[in-house]
């Protein structure tokens, strides 16, 4: 059992659905038209850090599919559903944190979509595991 209270669990479920399948579409949408077209964006904006945006998209269609493994696992209640959550929300930060840097700028968009990842990441240390309890008068196994 938990330490998360059901608002950081539901607080938890909510941003990695939204960032997920964000990510998802932002990332097929990146895959499928490279050259930015369909999200209305130059290549010009990566600053040579990329010739187009396949790269960019494949990472960020992944990180899409790892927060929804995440979100189904926190979902589930699954035992390692700290560690799905942890790797999603870390691994999103680092992708801000990367594409600010390629991008040379800070864009609301990043601040609308990267706070609610950071809020995650706090939310997902409630689910580490603890010491295992054995009642009382029972010696560890």
């Amino acid at each position: 059992m938990s330490n998360q209270r059901r608002w950081q669990r539901n607080t938890l479920l909510t941003v990695l659905g939204c960032e997920g399948l964000g990510a998802l579409a932002g990332g097929a949408l990146l895959i499928s038209a490279p050259d930015g077209h369909l999200m209305d964006l130059r290549t010009s904006v990566m600053h040579g850090a990329f010739t187009d945006f396949l790269t960019p998209g494949i990472c960020l269609f992944t990180m899409g599919a790892l927060n929804v493994l995440a979100f189904i696992s926190v979902f589930r209640r699954l035992r390692t559903a700290w560690l799905a959550a942890g790797v999603a929300s870390v691994g999103m930060i680092i992708w801000f944190l990367v594409e600010i840097a390629v991008l040379r700028e800070l864009h609301w968009l990043h601040v609308m979509w990267g706070l609610p990842v950071v809020l995650a990441a706090a939310l997902t240390v409630p689910l580490l595991p603890g010491p295992r309890r054995t009642p009382r008068g029972q010696s560890p196994a």
